[in-house]
């Protein structure tokens, strides 16, 4: 079983920000969801080595992030989506 404790907020390590590539990837998602208008649907095809559903994970996180509801789903391992 974890080990459980509370220590003073001062105590604490400052959490860490995003840097780098993934950084990068995150902002990449992010003008995907920005570039659907209403009335439209986003389509992504996988990269070789990732998958139809990492690829709908990554799009679904970066709408959370910027507060917006997205529908996705994959036909034939394309995923599309569109907003809510």
């Amino acid at each position: 079983m974890a080990e459980f404790a509370v220590i003073k907020e001062s105590d604490a390590p400052r959490p860490s920000r995003q840097t780098g590539r993934l950084a990068a990837r995150m902002r990449e998602y992010e003008k995907f969801v920005e570039g659907v208008p209403a009335g439209k649907v986003g389509k992504l095809t996988p990269a070789r080595g990732e998958t139809p559903r990492g690829v709908a994970l990554r799009v679904s996180r970066a709408a959370k992030r910027m507060n917006r509801s997205i529908n996705t789903w994959v036909v034939d391992d394309v995923v599309y989506f569109t907003g809510a």
